[in-house]
């Protein structure tokens, strides 16, 4: 036998098996008042006629006050429950005991009625114990019909032995009763065992679900949530939590769920009002049926933009080692050589025009080659909160030092000193060079002198701050306006097609958004920055210098 089937019995033992014990109680009570009803009617059986009547009525008597000591005994549960039970069978053994006695031995068949003690007994017992039990009662049948016959002065043997049958069948009653009790404790063990791992995965599920920058939604057949993790609702909104109906927390969301049920899943992300983000959703059926729960997977679309801009930025670097090795380092022979060449005497006309020609080309390539390895070089910056009309003011003094052949500034318009935006100070100050570079030299048709005007206010939509570099120059042709922000093109011979480009990866890296604003006159490009406008006192963001 395994080792759990023979484990004592704890003194702090289950409930259940305090309760077996109680049930003993009445049921002595109602065998005392049977016994009294029969005796008292004179209807009862002939050997209960035996009994001496006063020694009969104070025997169930102490019987009934031992019931009732027996009980307030297990209402208190001291002592514990292995010595309860002991007590439980010596009360029951001694009286039925004495009553078999007195009413002419077994042949009476009182004995019996110590049958339900024993298994009572042997349901909260160990095994070896059970066995005990019933040898007990055993040796109290066999001691009462010796004790009948010795005073009677009579010898029977065939009594002996049905003294034995009713043995027999307390140990087989016992040890049946306990064996099954073992198997009842084994698997109610099982169960709160099973119960237990399957309450500690939920809560590990639970913390997991919870803890993932992924936004969970699970949705039942009655389109309600069941499950929303924190993420989720940092996407959709506070709305969304667990009951209540999917249409009434996230109407976007809702639609997409029935579109994906109707086999017409969106491509675009859906947009959340609530919070104005836009958000990615995929869907997976969890079983079988139209009641089946629907997981929602749920993702920042500006995040996973982000990503790939991470991994575009990862394979641009590996590209721009091989750049760098197998096209600067020969470019740099060939400039060195045409600078030789310049210098010779021997030099002159038409291989002086031919030697400039070498001389821009390769310095173009060589523009090319070092914005494909700024480009490709840009770490993750540092994003910080900048108050935007201070800031671009000392922008746009760096610019002119570093300009001085530009003969007219860099104009601030209306831009308001309460606007804050969130951006790496480097990478910005990189576009607006770059754009204001495109003004001046691309807008500079005819010669003549260009404007540049920055404006920034809200959008009243959604509160994002948006950023507007506007010039009166040539503008940008209607043919080309789909074209500009593809890299190497450019409507420039000296250009290298990269700026725009550039511009533009830098703004998506920091959940910003470039665009052309098609206008009357001139060109007009606009950076929409995807934080929403702070419109707070500067005290609670730090300012990056320039």
């Amino acid at each position: 036998m395994k080792a759990a089937d023979t484990t004592p019995v704890s003194e702090h033992a289950r409930a259940e098996d305090w309760r077996v014990l109680t049930v003993l109680g009445p049921y002595r009570l109602l065998l005392v008042a049977i016994l009294l009803t029969l005796f008292r009617s004179g209807y009862g059986p002939d050997f209960l006629l035996l009994l001496q009547p006063l020694t009969f009525f104070y025997g169930c008597l102490a019987y009934a006050i031992s019931a009732l000591v027996l009980l307030l005994l297990g209402v208190y549960r001291a002592p514990g429950l292995r010595a309860q039970a002991h007590l439980h069978l010596l009360v029951d053994s001694a009286a039925i005991g004495l009553l078999v006695y007195g009413a002419g031995g077994v042949a009476s068949g009182l004995g019996i009625l110590l049958l339900p003690p024993v298994v009572g007994g042997s349901l909260v017992i160990r095994p070896r114990l059970a066995a005990v039990h019933a040898a007990a009662a055993t040796l109290t049948m066999f001691a009462a019909e010796f004790g009948y016959q010795l005073q009677a002065r009579t010898w029977d043997a065939s009594e002996y032995s049905q003294a034995g049958l009713l043995g027999l069948m307390f140990f087989v009653s016992g040890l049946v009763a306990n064996l099954v009790a073992q198997r009842a404790r084994r698997s109610e063990a099982m169960a709160a065992r099973v119960g237990s791992e399957y309450l500690n995965l939920s809560r590990l599920s639970e913390n997991i679900i919870e803890s993932m920058h992924t936004g969970v939604c699970v949705v039942d057949g009655d389109d309600r949530v069941r499950v929303v993790n924190a993420a989720a609702r940092r996407l959709i909104g506070d709305a969304l939590q667990p009951s209540r109906p999917i249409a009434e927390a996230a109407p976007a969301l809702a639609g997409a769920l029935q579109a994906w049920r109707s086999g017409h899943s969106a491509a675009e992300p859906l947009h959340a009002e609530a919070t104005g983000r836009e958000v990615t959703s995929r869907f997976t059926r969890l079983g079988w049926g139209g009641t089946a729960p629907t997981l929602v997977m749920l993702d920042d679309a500006a995040q996973l933009r982000e990503q790939a801009q991470q991994i575009k930025f990862a394979a641009l670097g590996r590209l721009s080692a091989g750049i760098a090795h197998e096209i600067r380092n020969p470019l740099s022979a060939i400039t060195q050589a045409g600078q030789l060449l310049a210098e010779a005497p021997e030099i002159q006309g038409e291989n002086q025009r031919l030697l400039a020609m070498i001389q821009r080309h390769a310095g173009r390539i060589d523009r090319i080659v070092r914005d494909v390895l700024d480009l490709s070089r840009r770490d993750r910056g540092s994003r910080r909160s900048i108050r935007l009309r201070d800031w671009l003011l000392r922008t746009a003094a760096l610019y002119h030092e570093s300009h001085p052949h530009q003969p007219r500034p860099v104009e601030m318009g209306d831009v308001g000193a309460h606007l804050h935006v969130h951006f790496d100070p480097e990478h910005l100050r990189q576009i607006l060079f770059n754009l204001w570079d495109n003004s001046f030299e691309h807008g500079a048709a005819g010669g003549r002198s260009v404007t540049v005007l920055m404006q920034a206010g809200i959008d009243g939509a959604d509160g994002a701050v948006e950023l507007d570099i506007i010039d009166d120059g040539a503008g940008i042709d209607a043919a080309q306006h789909d074209r500009i922000f593809e890299p190497f093109f450019t409507t420039h011979a000296g250009g290298t097609g990269l700026g725009l480009f550039l511009c533009r990866e830098l703004c998506e890296y920091n959940q910003a958004r470039l665009s052309h604003v098609p206008g009357a006159a001139g060109a007009t490009f606009r950076i929409r920055f995807g934080a929403p406008a702070d419109r707070r006192g500067a005290a609670r963001h730090a300012e990056e210098p320039a």
